[in-house]
């Protein structure tokens, strides 16, 4: 644990601004870069923030069970369903066709998903949209919150990530100018260092 620490505060001392003549130009662009980077990585939790919200309460909108939303009537078989194997022996769903009311007392007919084991003539319950067309079931609030949460989190993650990646191209460009420097300062000290041959 203490190595750790020694670690980073070695790594924080590095880019602490101090008046130090061995701190080069590019060495104080690297440390502009990183404090840059952490504060717009911290900037970026408010978007994410808004965009799990925004998901969240669209899964809300989603979920509204009534009328002009989606309702759960109950349907009546007219066959009984096939037998489908699935893995290990279990019988799957399979859609057969059924009867219905909506609630506005209109009678439709149609293909609906039905368990296996029903007979014809039994009733399951079934969720309608607003036209009193099949559709899914509404969303548990669990689910809700977690799309939203996983919204946010994704959103929070793609923001990181591009903040890396410019962080990374500065740093590969302030290390391609910190070599040219380091080229250019040895060819002047062999320059100054190197004494005349005599004939």
């Amino acid at each position: 644990m203490r190595a750790v620490m020694n670690a980073t505060m070695l790594r924080i001392r590095r880019h602490r601004p101090d008046r130090n003549p061995l701190r080069r130009r590019s060495d104080r662009l690297e440390s502009a870069g990183l404090v840059v980077a952490v504060l717009l990585v911290l900037i970026s939790v408010w978007p994410a923030v808004l965009a799990g919200r925004i998901t969240y309460e669209g899964g809300l909108r989603n979920a509204r069970v009534g009328p002009g939303f989606r309702q759960q009537v109950t349907a009546t078989l007219l066959r009984e369903p096939r037998s489908v194997r699935a893995a290990f022996g279990e019988s799957a769903a399979s859609t057969v066709p059924a009867r219905w009311t909506t609630p506005a007392g209109v009678v439709r007919t149609g293909r609906i998903s039905a368990p296996a084991g029903t007979r014809a003539g039994q009733s399951v319950p079934l969720w309608i949209d607003h036209e009193g067309d099949p559709t899914t079931p509404p969303p548990s609030r669990t689910d809700i919150v977690l799309r939203g949460v996983g919204m946010a989190l994704f959103t929070l993650l793609l923001a990181m990530l591009l903040v890396a990646g410019l962080l990374a191209a500065l740093l590969r460009l302030l290390d391609r100018r910190r070599y040219a420097e380091w080229d250019a300062a040895w060819i002047r000290a062999d320059d100054r260092w190197r004494r005349p041959r005599r004939p």
